[in-house]
């Protein structure tokens, strides 16, 4: 089935065209009309009334959200989290497993592996799993359990080994234990490694990188800054993501975690094209201020929009759906639109390897798009032309 998306401005992977339209076939972007065509012919015309069409958002860092978990081990939780952030124009999610048990996690990576097989249009598709923890330093647990933290070892590889094929990216603090060892071996697999949860030196993030890393968890976050020995600084996870070239960073924008000058720096330092926004949010985005939740061993707290550990001493993920933190960045931020709609979209298709077919408006790619009010608000979420 065709659709005729027309009278919108569109941003493209070529650029901004003021006047555009775009023609899909099927789940494809056909073409993308920088005048618009009042001769195209399709099954479907949509009049876009002057608003604008963005490319749908990948979120490569999501627990859960509106009371769903990954963690809980079920398909239904799974699509829960999915369709909740679909509302919110994300068109692609890779559901993030917190530190737990690892038999936990494989129940829910064997519920994931039946989902995935379900991905069709229409819905968000189901990428695979991102697992941030257990092998993380309890140094910098954040609001992960620390008694469920464990280091890499020649047993419990073989989580990575045996769901190699849902198991997208792993967070892992190299520095810990034999951890960096194993580095090679998973990159091998395929698998995005990124650096995080970590005390490591700027040194040891670059031998992470040379050994398969590509990039840094939620920067500024649960992680190593400057430190000093003797009379010597010495750089840490957080100077390494802002100056390895090689490395992405993830950032979570939602205005609580990071503040306004401390993202102008990240941006500055690694432009659109390195520096991703991810949710990192939990099964409490969506739910009323006093909510407490328990989930992979923690109770979360959640007051004025955000969410917290009892002690109130470490953010709990957050409570923000990406389109949310996409407006924070263009209206308080000041960041230019057309860059913080790449950090949501292009770039962590890069990171994954996917921008052949996600990530940007550009025929032949998935016709994943969203369209938005001048605020950013969105008003219609298009998944594989539907």
């Amino acid at each position: 089935m065709s659709k005729y998306l027309k009278n919108l401005t569109v941003y493209s992977e070529g650029g901004v065209i003021e006047k555009g339209s775009i023609l899909l076939d099927g789940e494809k972007i056909s073409k993308i009309f920088k005048e618009g065509d009042a001769g195209v012919q399709a099954d479907e015309i949509i009049d876009g009334k002057g608003a604008i069409a963005i490319p749908g958002y990948i979120d490569t860092h999501v627990h859960g959200g509106n009371g769903y978990d990954v963690g809980n081990g079920t398909i239904e939780a799974i699509y829960g989290m999915r369709d909740y952030y679909q509302q919110h124009g994300v068109t692609m999610i890779y559901p993030t497993f917190m530190t737990n048990e690892l038999s936990i996690i494989e129940n829910g990576l064997k519920a994931l592996r039946e989902a995935v097989k379900t991905n069709a249009p229409g819905k968000a598709e189901i990428a695979g799993s991102h697992i941030e923890g257990p092998f993380l330093n309890p140094m910098y647990k954040g609001c992960q359990a620390e008694y469920l933290i464990i280091p890499l070892d020649d047993k419990n590889i073989r989580l990575f080994e045996d769901y190699r094929d849902v198991i997208a990216r792993a967070t892992i603090a190299p520095e810990y234990k034999n951890n960096l060892s194993y580095f090679p071996g998973l990159a091998k697999l395929g698998i995005q490694l990124s650096v995080g949860h970590s005390y490591a030196t700027i040194s040891q993030v670059a031998e992470a990188a040379e050994k398969g890393a590509t990039s840094i968890t939620h920067l500024y976050n649960a992680q190593s800054q400057t430190r000093k020995e003797g009379p010597y600084r010495i750089g840490g996870v957080v100077e390494a993501g802002l100056t390895i070239d090689s490395l992405y960073t993830e950032a979570i924008c939602d205005g609580y975690h990071l503040p306004n000058e401390l993202v102008r720096i990240a941006y500055r330092c690694k432009g659109p094209k390195k520096m991703l926004i991810v949710s990192d949010a939990s099964l409490c985005s969506g739910m009323a201020s006093g909510t407490v939740v328990r989930t992979s061993g923690v109770d979360f707290y959640v007051e004025d929009g955000i969410a917290m550990n009892e002690a109130r001493t470490s953010f709990a993920s957050s409570t923000s759906p990406i389109d949310k933190m996409v407006r924070h960045l263009i209206f308080d931020t000041k960041l230019p639109a057309a860059d913080v709609v790449e950090m949501a979209s292009a770039t962590p298709a890069r990171l994954m390897g996917i921008f052949d077919r996600k990530g940007s408006i550009a025929e032949g790619k998935d016709a994943d798009i969203n369209i938005v009010d001048k605020d950013f608000n969105v008003l219609r979420t298009i998944c594989k032309g539907i």
